[in-house]
Formats: structure tokens, C-alpha cells, sequence
């Protein structure tokens, strides 16, 4: 069965420890540039986590003229095979999250693969809004852009859109 990271928006602080982790793991250094998940913040205080949601149906994958993006055989997670990546940012152009980005050091593209099904980003989260889950559905109901996740909280804990320009 397939995995992918839920992010729980609600009781995330927008600590950014996920997005060190992350690039400690994968560039070996701290660089929210080289993280695969990155914390965009909103007002008033709305912290969103993105990352690849792992969809199953995935459209960076029928994107790619290349065939570097391929399923992990263990975790099903979408992997970009490098040797392949030409860097056209197709695939960052059909992603529905916005979570594939662009390496301009080497003209690549990456996202989160789920550090081989033991995700650095869940197991540093203090208030546990990350987590792995397997997923027995498509998970694209949960791409979405940052923006779109922040109004749909801002409408959640309903704070009327005239509160924003005052604040």
C-alpha cells in the first residue's frame, strides 16, 4: 500500500525543524532551498507545510519526456532519478501541490521521497502535525497550493477576509 506524509495544519507552529532535518538528511546541510518540504507562512499566524503527497495518479510522472520520475518499488513513493532529469520543470509545473523544486546548482529537479519510508521531517515534528500514513486512495484530494490550504484554515476558524488587511 502506497505512504505519503499528512500534514495536520492545524497544529502545525511553523517551527521549520522539518524543513533542517530535511536538508541535513538529503544536502548533508542546512538550506531551507534544499528541503523537500518547505513552511510557507500566512496571516494571520497560519503555518503550511508542502511536500509531495505521494499521488497515485501522479501527473509530475506523465509530465516527464524524460522518465526520470519513477515509483520506489517499496514505498510507491515518486522518486527522481537524476541521471534522467534534464531539468525542463515539466513536472514542477504539473504538480497540484507545488512541491517539486528546482536544483540550479545542478539543473535538477526534487522532492520529498520519503527517505526510503523513514521520513526525517515525522520523526522531528514536536507537536506531531506530520505524519506517515498508508494510504489506501489517491492522496491528489491533498494537493493543493499553500494558498488555497491557508484560506480553506482562515475560513475553518472563520476570520473574515477584512481582518487580514488590518492586522
Amino acid at each position: 500500500m502506497p505512504m505519503a506524509v499528512v500534514v495536520d495544519y492545524k497544529i502545525c507552529t511553523g517551527c521549520r525543524l522539518c524543513e533542517i532535518v530535511c536538508s541535513l538528511r538529503n544536502e548533508k546541510k542546512i538550506s531551507t532551498n534544499l528541503s523537500r518540504i518547505r513552511v510557507n507562512s500566512f496571516p494571520p499566524g497560519i503555518d503550511v507545510p508542502v511536500l509531495c503527497v505521494q499521488c497515485d495518479k501522479a501527473a509530475c510522472i506523465e509530465a516527464c519526456p524524460q522518465g526520470a520520475l519513477e515509483r520506489d518499488p517499496k514505498t510507491q513513493a515518486v522518486t527522481v532519478n537524476v541521471e534522467k532529469c534534464v531539468g525542463c520543470k515539466l513536472c514542477v509545473e504539473a504538480c497540484p501541490a507545488e512541491a517539486i523544486f528546482v536544483d540550479s546548482r545542478r539543473n535538477t529537479v526534487f522532492k520529498c521521497e520519503l527517505c526510503g519510508g523513514e521520513p526525517e521531517c515525522v520523526k522531528i515534528c514536536p507537536t506531531s502535525a506530520l505524519s506517515l500514513v498508508k494510504v489506501p486512495f489517491d492522496t491528489r484530494i491533498f494537493a493543493k497550493k499553500a494558498e488555497e490550504i491557508a484560506e480553506e484554515l482562515r475560513e475553518s476558524w472563520m476570520i473574515p477576509k477584512e481582518e487580514l488587511t488590518h492586522a
